[in-house]
């Protein structure tokens, strides 16, 4: 990953929130709670974390928060980029925590916005699959910057009652005449971008693209884009148009839109193409110069914990990372996502790095990346 100065304001563009289902994240007024301690709390210690709304609720479980006298002071975001921009802004010295996906983790461990995670201070670490611990991206010049505690990936939706035997398999699919106005995408600028440079390039990461590759990449999302009937401005509005029937297949989406279909009566599957996806993990990280950084660590144990990562897996219905919650799930819960398979799954999605943040070695930069970007969304 290449770095930033600290003193930058990040402006990136990340992975279309996973958690723009959700509406009303009153991001004005919990922007402002950040700095502050509410009266009630006096007597506690109060965590201020930085996270995706309802990742809080993930800490709740059980009675952790009151056996340690703690409480939470959640700040909500709309994107990852966020989280960097409240550090910089001011953040370093009284956030706490902070939940990115796994690309940013190398970003600001190289910016000097993450404390290391001591292991034997988090050792629920050790119910981690391995897929998910070894994780290139939060282990940085051999130390550990972030605690993994949820992921996904990006599959493809399809409608069962649509394609009957003839089930898709291949993200080219799309392309076949019977499917053209009858599929959509979510406007996501980085996953469209990758799952094309996955299809139509011969980038060995489908993060690191040169110039040629980058415009093959976004040729092939114009083409889709031809063929397609909408670009959804969210995976909530994504799984809507699949249960009212307007659509029956996804370029790229989130497993849990199986369950947002299916609440709305309709049943959608899900399949990771042939040619493969990206997959997303979500971490628990302490900022530099974190005022409690002692119970930060036991907040990362905890969320890392059985009852938490049921929580997580049933109630939030989002991956989980712990064998022996795992083996706990029930039913509905553990056959989301392709717990029984995980070799199966780490080849089919791959956790890439980060876009570059300057050209390098040929290589196409964030920037370039949104710029090509809008010759996709205008074409």
């Amino acid at each position: 990953m290449t770095k930033k100065n600290q003193s930058e304001v990040f402006v990136v563009r990340s992975f279309v929130s996973r958690r723009d289902i959700i509406k009303g994240m009153a991001a004005g007024s919990a922007g402002l709670a950040l700095m502050g301690t509410p009266t009630h709390a006096q007597s506690k210690t109060n965590i201020n974390m930085v996270c995706w709304q309802g990742y809080d609720d993930a800490f709740k479980a059980g009675s952790f928060l009151e056996d340690n006298n703690l409480e939470i002071n959640p700040t909500y975001i709309g994107s990852n980029d966020e989280i960097l921009t409240k550090i910089t802004a001011g953040g370093r010295g009284s956030i706490d925590i902070v939940t990115p996906y796994m690309g940013y983790v190398p970003l600001m461990v190289a910016a000097d916005m993450l404390e290391p995670i001591d292991e034997a201070s988090v050792p629920n670490l050790a119910s981690v699959l391995p897929v998910f611990r070894n994780d290139p991206n939060i282990l940085v010049d051999g130390k550990l910057y972030a605690a993994p505690f949820t992921w996904g990936a990006a599959p493809m939706l399809y409608d069962p009652a649509f394609f009957g035997d003839a089930v898709p398999k291949s993200w080219r699919d799309l392309e076949k005449p019977e499917l053209e106005g009858k599929f959509g995408f979510s406007d996501d600028p980085i996953g469209n971008i990758t799952i094309a440079a996955i299809v139509a390039t011969d980038a060995a990461v489908a993060t690191e693209l040169t110039e040629a590759q980058l415009k093959q990449a976004i040729d092939y999302l114009i083409l889709l884009k031809g063929k397609a009937r909408l670009v959804a401005t969210s995976w909530g509005e994504l799984a809507d148009a699949m249960a009212r029937g307007e659509i029956v297949a996804t370029f790229s989406g989130w497993e849990t839109m199986k369950k947002f279909a299916g609440d709305k009566g309709k049943v959608v599957e899900f399949i990771y193409p042939e040619e493969g996806t990206f997959a997303w993990l979500d971490n628990v990280c302490i900022v530099k110069d974190a005022p409690n950084f002692d119970a930060d660590l036991k907040m990362a144990n905890h969320v890392l914990s059985t009852e938490s990562q049921l929580l997580v897996g049933e109630e939030m219905l989002q991956g989980i990372v712990s064998q022996t919650a795992i083996d706990a799930l029930n039913p509905e819960a553990a056959g989301l996502y392709p717990y029984a398979d995980m070799d199966a799954f780490g080849a089919s999605a791959t956790f890439f790095p980060f876009p570059p943040l300057e050209d390098r070695d040929g290589l196409m930069s964030i920037a370039r990346w949104n710029e090509e970007y809008e010759r996709f969304k205008s074409a």
